[in-house]
């Protein structure tokens, strides 16, 4: 951990509240991307990753523990699990299509990279829980494969077992039936 991290990890766990709040920023953004993902739904994500934060701040053996991001995203899974609704996605063309765009691509290749992430976001949704969550943590959040096993509090070989499955069922999603 970054000395400067490290500094605010032991201040937020002696009790000062604008270093738990820098915390909660800086985890902010990929906790709730996590919980996106997981739970399916931007209202349950909201209340799983408001749900971790409390957590965090009642628990300052956590806070400065070097694994505390890892351990959010365990918290945030099982809040998911249990707040699951429905899946009722709603497409956001407009954002997703702003955020693909690239000044090199011309309308039609963006258009065909929108429509195949479109796909690829489709696919994942279809996974099995234990498969999205294991490709979204590794594949789409980048974290090691130890941060990964430690977050979903399964084994190495589990993990890479389910994320090897994971891409076979997502490539076989996403590619067309010829």
């Amino acid at each position: 951990m970054p000395p400067a991290l490290t500094h605010l990890a032991e201040a937020a766990a002696r009790g000062d509240d604008a270093a738990l709040t820098s915390l909660v920023r800086l985890h902010h953004d990929r906790v709730y991307r996590f919980g996106l993902r997981v739970c399916r739904d931007p209202f349950d994500a909201d209340d799983a990753v408001q749900e971790a934060f409390v957590k965090l701040s009642a628990r300052p053996d956590v806070v400065a523990d070097p694994g505390a991001l890892s351990w959010l995203m365990t918290v945030v899974r099982n809040a998911c699990s249990r707040l699951m609704r429905p899946f009722r996605r709603e497409r956001r063309a407009l954002g997703e299509a702003d955020e693909l765009a690239a000044t090199d691509l011309s309308p039609e290749a963006a258009l065909a990279r929108w429509q195949l992430v479109g796909a690829v976001h489709a696919a994942i949704a279809q996974l099995a829980e234990p498969y999205r969550a294991v490709l979204v943590l590794r594949d789409l959040e980048g974290l090691t494969g130890a941060a990964t096993c430690e977050a979903l509090g399964i084994g190495e070989a589990a993990m890479k077992t389910r994320l090897h499955r994971a891409r076979e069922m997502l490539r076989d999603l996403v590619q067309p039936k010829t």
